[in-house]
């Protein structure tokens, strides 16, 4: 239960990370006021720290800010451990968890929400950190995270909100086992580069690069961004027709399931057009340094060498796609190639039988 102020006030037994449900006061007792509110706090590695100064850590004031022994967490169930995704730490508790990381600071996970975000694969999943401790109004519950959010109410199953699913987001994920919701979807914000139309975010991002590559000597060309419902299904029927459908699925996307339809996918080519729209793309000048540099923008190379069995589709050095710097700069660093993988998904060789 919690009290009017937010603090939990009964225990439940012991927990592993997937964690317990909190019970919370009912909205004719409370209102389901605010539980707790995890307030960034960007510090330090808890790692870098030893002994006394360990003890400051942020987990540990976190712990201490919800009331330390006397807060529905509990007590401690095993020390504190890092080497999570991004740098992160974590601490287990009786009753839930405090997961810390340099971009989110320490936020405390419990209950429903807690089950929800596990299987999504907790950090390593869609959803990433929370970025918020969860928070109860009006009888629903919720937790904000990275790439998303959690809601629970009483009596019914936690749903997660994910910016994988939503085109309007940078870190959508589109595949053959992913279309498009709505699959006639047009974003409303386009601006042209190379006289390609890319959403305003990607296409201000490609200029940044454009800038940057130009100043290393090597031009980078946009020729080939943005391409409505009507246009895809038109390339997609012309390559059916031609080559029979099982060739046209390898070479092209079926209308409604392409990354060129959320303005998001740019195909990038050399100055002199060497090697255009082919896998030996990727040892020209404009290649190499977009393979090195990319991420820097918010690029990544959506379809890397050995990964048609996760994404569908053959090496495409050429087609790069926008996420957004954080999440091409952790995609990069972590040194996993597909989207998939690096947020668990399933794999996605082909389209499903109809």
């Amino acid at each position: 239960m919690t009290d009017c102020r937010g603090r939990a006030t009964v225990k439940t037994p012991a927990a592993a990370r997937t964690g317990q449900r909190f019970p919370v006061l009912s909205a004719a007792a409370c209102a389901l006021t605010l539980i707790v509110g995890g307030a960034t706090a960007a510090v330090a590695s808890p790692a870098a720290l030893t002994g006394v100064e360990r003890a400051e850590t942020a987990i540990d004031r976190e712990y201490e800010r919800l009331g330390g022994t006397d807060s529905g967490l509990g007590r401690p169930a095993g020390a504190e451990t890092c080497g999570l995704r991004d740098g992160g730490c974590y601490r287990s508790y009786e009753h839930g968890g405090i997961v810390w990381s340099p971009a989110t600071g320490a936020q405390p996970s419990w209950g429903a929400i807690r089950d929800a975000w596990a299987a999504h694969s907790f950090e390593n999943g869609p959803l990433g950190y929370p970025v918020a401790g969860p928070a109860c109004s009006d009888g629903i519950c919720s937790q904000n995270f990275q790439r998303g959010t959690i809601s629970w109410r009483p009596a019914a199953p936690a749903t997660a909100d994910l910016d994988i699913d939503n085109p309007e987001n940078t870190a959508v994920v589109v595949n053959k086992e992913r279309p498009l919701n709505p699959e006639d979807y047009a974003p409303e914000d386009l601006l042209s580069v190379d006289g390609q139309l890319l959403r305003a975010e990607t296409a201000e991002a490609l200029k940044l690069m454009q800038e940057a590559a130009a100043a290393d000597g090597v031009t980078v060309r946009a020729i080939s961004g943005y391409r409505p419902f009507e246009t895809q299904s038109a390339l997609y029927s012309g390559y059916t027709s031609q080559y029979g459908q099982e060739q046209a699925d390898a070479i092209s996307a079926r209308p409604g399931y392409s990354e060129h339809q959320t303005g998001l996918a740019v195909d990038i080519a050399a100055a002199d057009g060497a090697c255009s729209l082919q896998a030996c793309f990727a040892d020209t000048p404009a290649g190499v340094w977009a393979a090195e540099n990319a991420h820097r923008f918010g690029f990544i190379v959506r379809y890397p060498a050995g990964s048609s069995a996760v994404t569908g589709y053959a090496y495409e050095p050429w087609h790069l796609r926008y996420v957004g710097v954080d999440l091409a700069q952790a995609v990069h660093a972590s040194g996993i190639g597909t989207l998939e993988e690096y947020f668990r998904l399933p794999a996605a060789p082909g389209y499903p039988a109809q």
